[in-house]
């Protein structure tokens, strides 16, 4: 029996009014306001040796802003050189194919256990993280690398849903909700989910009633099913672009398993938007900062690593990324908006489920995902307008809709074996 992801009662973000949001008109992203002297008042420490003239950092499109680059660069003379990417996978890609290219990167935690599996990563030196200590107690304990021997918490992140009020008739409960909902004509090729491998198949799982670990074939390919079904009959789109926020924003999605951070970066250039956790199991993930074990420039990237852990800094991020910082002590530094915000919405410690990296295994994930990447929809499915009023009413609520979904799926396994 599928069991409901995160169950019935809703946390739910109310929207700031339109007078506080005038701040942040224009195409600007959050925090790109904050006034030159945002850390006039840090007293930054000295670095006790020369650090390097250069450090090559891997991290997310959108995540770590300019200011704190140059902030660095300015009191230590090192230039920061970011690559973006859109998935763990590519960042795992990235590390193995140039080892001593790449200093510090930003991985979730699935991802670091695996890298740490794969001797990828250097063994952290606590001795010169003065501000580890900083860290919130939940995150010093993660599993993914107990003791936190080789990567340093720096954001929580979590997967819920995104939609848009003006076009999305009732409430979001759960994922049950986006299968019922995608059946509106006006969602065609505007219903999306994050295009990231494990959090893709995951929430299909979660769905399904299944464990987002799972190393069942019948489970993986059920799941990899339901992801094909939707983007051949009702044009899912698989979001991986740097700018997801610019989707939901633009109403070129209006309905979505999002990111936190995303809905909430959306939600400034659209105050239709809004972002819902269910009570209950929420997929998550913490974003770490690693250093690659090739790295040249090992000292200097501890250091950086460690000044990303001063109070202002982390608040600096967050004003400008909007995910939560896992440094308590920065919170009188994060704007109000944004610790009110959908961004800083995240389950209590026992409602969350995080992905594991499952070894060989894996390639069960690798082998499904390809098929879904594969699968396109028919020229026959078409874009329609959307109604400048935007949409009250809808017929979205049919009693047997999942019933009938469901069994499209098994005539499609059918089909598909």
């Amino acid at each position: 029996m599928k069991i409901a992801w995160g169950g019935m009662i809703l946390v739910v973000f109310i929207i700031m009014s339109m007078k506080i949001l005038t701040v942040y008109e224009g195409k600007h992203r959050i925090g790109i306001s904050d006034s030159a002297d945002w850390a006039e008042d840090i007293v930054l420490p000295a670095a006790g040796f020369s650090p390097d003239k250069q450090l090559m950092v891997v991290t997310w499109g959108n995540y770590l802003p300019q200011e704190v680059f140059d902030l660095f660069t300015e009191k230590y003379g090192t230039e920061i050189v970011a690559t973006e990417v859109t998935s763990n996978e590519e960042m795992l890609e990235l590390l193995e194919k140039f080892p001593g290219k790449y200093d510090v990167l930003t991985p979730s935690d699935y991802m670091v256990t695996k890298m740490i599996n794969e001797g990828l990563l250097h063994r952290l030196d606590h001795d010169k993280f003065s501000n580890i200590g900083r860290l919130d107690e939940d995150v010093r304990r993660a599993e993914y690398d107990r003791g936190l021997r080789f990567c340093v918490p720096l954001f929580r992140t979590s997967l819920g849903i995104g939609f848009n009020i003006k076009y999305v008739t009732g409430i979001p409960r759960d994922l049950e909700f986006i299968v019922e909902q995608i059946q509106n004509d006006y969602l065609a090729y505007r219903t999306g989910i994050v295009k990231e491998m494990r959090f893709a198949m995951g929430v299909a799982l979660m769905y399904l009633g299944y464990s987002p670990n799972t190393i069942n074939p019948a489970e993986i390919i059920e799941a990899r099913d339901v992801l094909i079904r939707m983007v051949e009959k009702y044009g899912l789109v698989l979001m991986g672009e740097l700018n997801d926020d610019e989707a939901l924003a633009s109403n070129d999605v209006l309905l979505s398993i999002s990111w936190n951070g995303t809905a909430a970066i959306a939600l400034h250039e659209n105050p239709e938007i809004r972002f819902l956790l269910p009570e209950g199991e929420v997929l998550v993930a913490i974003d770490s900062a690693v250093v690659s074990a090739k790295s040249k420039r090992i000292s200097t990237a501890e250091f950086f690593i460690n000044y990303l852990l001063i109070p202002e800094v982390a608040a600096r991020m967050s004003n400008y990324n909007s995910n939560p910082n896992c440094v308590t002590a920065s919170m009188p530094f994060v704007k109000r908006i944004i610790r009110n915000g959908p961004g800083f919405l995240f389950p209590i410690e026992e409602n969350r489920r995080y992905l594991m990296d499952l070894g060989e295994k894996n390639r069960l994930y690798e082998d499904a995902w390809a098929k879904v990447l594969e699968t396109k929809t028919p020229d026959t499915l078409i874009k329609l307008p959307l109604p400048r009023g935007g949409l009250f009413q809808g017929g979205t609520q049919s009693s047997n809709f999942v019933k009938q979904s469901r069994d499209d799926l098994k005539t499609h396994k059918s089909d598909s074996q």
